[in-house]
Parts: C-alpha cells; sequence; structure tokens
C-alpha cells in the first residue's frame, strides 16, 4: 500500500497491507526524525495497534501527521486564602490553540477554566514585556510554544 503523509510537505511511503498504525508510525520516525507522530485519516486518529487495511485506506491517500509533544500547565488554585500550584502535562501539536488547552485541562483533568485564565510571559526573563492572555483562537506554534513549554494558569 502507498500512502502519502504530509507533513511540512508530502512524502510517499510504502507500507505493507497488514502493517499496522504503529509500524507506520515508526517508519515516519526513521524517515522524518518525529518523536511521537500522531496520524489522522478523514478526521479520525489512527490507533496504534490497528491494521492499516481495517481503516480501509485507498492506495495513494494523505494521513496527515502531527507531531506531538508534552507541555506542563502550573495551575494555582487558592483555598482558605493559601494558593497551591499543581503541574498539568499535555500532549499537544503545534497547532493546538490556547482554547484547545482549556478544553484539555477540563476534560484530561477535571478543571474549571472559567474562573482562569493563561498567564504568558514572552521573551527572556529579563524582558520588560508584561504577561498577558491569549487569545482562546490563538496558536500555541505563534508564541513558540514547544516541547517542555511551562505556561501558568491563574485564576481571575
Amino acid at each position: 500500500m502507498q500512502v502519502k503523509i504530509e507533513f511540512d510537505g508530502v512524502f510517499n511511503m510504502q507500507v505493507d497491507d497488514l502493517a499496522t498504525v504503529q509500524d507506520l508510525k515508526n517508519q515516519i520516525r526513521q524517515t522524518l526524525g518525529l518523536m511521537q507522530p500522531r496520524l489522522l485519516y478523514n478526521g479520525f486518529i489512527l490507533e496504534d495497534n490497528n491494521i492499516l487495511y481495517s481503516y480501509q485506506i485507498p492506495n495513494n491517500t494523505f494521513i496527515i501527521v502531527q507531531d506531538m509533544f508534552s507541555i506542563v500547565c502550573w495551575v494555582s488554585d487558592t483555598k482558605d486564602e493559601v494558593t497551591l500550584t499543581a503541574p498539568y502535562n499535555l500532549l499537544v501539536h503545534r497547532h493546538n490553540t490556547f482554547g484547545d488547552l482549556k478544553w484539555l485541562l477540563h476534560t484530561g483533568y477535571d478543571i474549571d477554566m472559567s474562573n482562569r485564565k493563561f498567564y504568558l510571559k514572552v521573551g527572556n526573563s529579563n524582558s520588560n514585556t508584561p504577561p498577558f492572555e491569549p487569545p482562546d483562537g490563538f496558536p500555541l506554534h505563534c508564541l513558540k510554544v514547544e516541547a517542555g513549554c511551562a505556561i501558568n494558569v491563574v485564576e481571575i
């Protein structure tokens, strides 16, 4: 089976009909150097243990690849005048938005985001740029959020 991998361009890859999604991911890791690829076909995330053929993917079809990475959201919570901050790991890709992060924190960790905002400091620690809250539709890559980045979430 021939598939077209779409990630910063188009790459043709040949895989066996009985190859699993994990087999294709391994081939993508070797070819493109991606650490945590996520594969999408027709809007569905392809599951690692499934055989590619089970998705009925036609020959020469596009499969979208998202390079996933981890970030940490430090969420502050105040109770009885004591503020505690805890880290929450999120697996994201560069085109996720800050609205997506709110949804991930809510659905993955049951954090009520209606009374919280992201508190970002852009630039280095010596920068005079004040912290700000990005709009929900703002993509992560526009603020150079990448693997290992920490984002503060504070109560309003």
